[in-house]
């Protein structure tokens, strides 16, 4: 006896609340006595949504019966707010690590930036460093001539 299942949602994940019934078709190969019991085992215990006409496949038979079966709750509760959006509610450890990584990956990348143009005005300074020098000591020059000049005193405010 073979068994073939397939997962066929006819609604959408909206619609069907998480963690309860999922309808499965289950193609199933056997001997007409194989396939009255998987029947009437379904039927018996209530999760039996339906079923085709049994079809000759060589010298066995072929149905296809659709069962309800039970999902297991998911680990992550899914909360629909307003309109279409859904988001997904994660434990207190896990929010805590996602800041933490957050922060701590904005920070290092922040550094690095940092580092990068530090590296960027050093270089820059030694490549020109002549005529930084040189600007530097025309503006102490005229710094000087300038004090020079403004030194002298005169001996009355009208003079």
């Amino acid at each position: 006896m073979t068994t073939h299942t397939t997962t066929r949602p006819r609604r959408p994940v909206t619609e069907r609340a998480a963690g309860h019934y999922l309808n499965r078709d289950h193609t199933v190969t056997g001997t007409p006595a194989q396939l009255a019991d998987i029947v009437a085992n379904h039927r018996n215990a209530g999760n039996l949504v339906a079923m085709t006409a049994p079809r000759p496949v060589g010298d066995r038979l072929q149905v296809l019966i659709r069962v309800r079966e039970y999902q297991p709750t998911q680990p992550t509760m899914r909360v629909t707010s307003v309109g279409e959006r859904t988001r997904t509610r994660r434990p207190g450890r896990t929010r805590i690590a996602v800041m933490v990584t957050a922060i701590t990956g904005t920070a290092a990348g922040l550094l690095a930036v940092a580092a990068y143009l530090i590296g960027q005005l050093v270089e820059l300074i030694a490549a020109h460093a002549a005529q930084i020098g040189s600007v530097l000591a025309l503006a102490a020059v005229l710094a000087a001539l300038a004090a020079r000049n403004s030194g002298r005193r005169r001996h009355c405010p009208g003079c």
